[in-house]
């Protein structure tokens, strides 16, 4: 971290860690501090060890730990937030200077715009309707063509596709679609004739 920080000659330098290796090796307010030591300017902190991958629950009490443990450097949490409650409460429970929204985001970008109305004191806006959120993921489609190409840029947005119907019904029929479409024309198509729909629209 020390020789990352020196070679980017005052450019913040930041850095992402879990709890630790496992439950019996849990390291992270040793290597927090370590990293503050070295000169970094922020950390996230997912709050799991590394064996967990993704299952059970983030570890928030952990999170409130390392961060506690640190004098200077920013500390951001990260792990299961599903929604802009969840956000805000994480913030203000663990005391943390900012919160990491990871999967959440691929699902429901809007999420972005909850939070931020929330930490205004605000009431938090509705979710688009599926209409809208169709019209999202053909917007997030040409986005990505244009920075990728559309050939690229097909095959990549097959899977942000599939995050955006997470939970909706009639997500298993698209996913399996979406997630082979190799061409343009393929994925409008299916992203028009298959993503999920309010119940009272008419079918295309």
């Amino acid at each position: 971290m020390r020789r990352v920080v020196d070679a980017c000659d005052g450019v913040p330098v930041t850095a992402k860690i879990r709890l630790g290796c496992s439950d019996s090796c849990r390291t992270a307010i040793e290597v927090a501090q370590r990293i503050e030591e070295a000169g970094a300017s922020c950390l996230t902190v997912h709050g799991r060890v590394a064996s967990q991958f993704f299952t059970g629950r983030a570890d928030w009490g952990a999170i409130a730990a390392v961060k506690r443990s640190v004098s200077r450097m920013p500390v951001v949490g990260n792990g299961d937030i599903d929604s802009a409650e969840t956000a805000v409460a994480r913030l203000r429970e663990s005391g943390v200077d900012g919160v990491m929204i990871a999967r959440e985001a691929l699902a429901k970008p809007w999420i972005f715009s909850q939070v931020a109305a929330l930490l205004r004191g605000g009431p938090v806006p509705a979710a688009p309707t599926l209409g809208e959120q169709r019209d999202l993921v053909l917007h997030h489609y040409d986005l990505v063509c244009r920075r990728f190409g559309v050939e690229r840029g097909t095959l990549l947005m097959r899977k942000f596709a599939c995050s955006y119907a997470q939970g909706l019904p009639g997500a298993r029929e698209f996913r399996g679609r979406v997630s082979r479409v190799t061409a343009r024309e393929e994925f409008l198509e299916v992203v028009e004739k298959h993503f999920p729909r309010d119940a009272t629209a008419a079918p295309p």
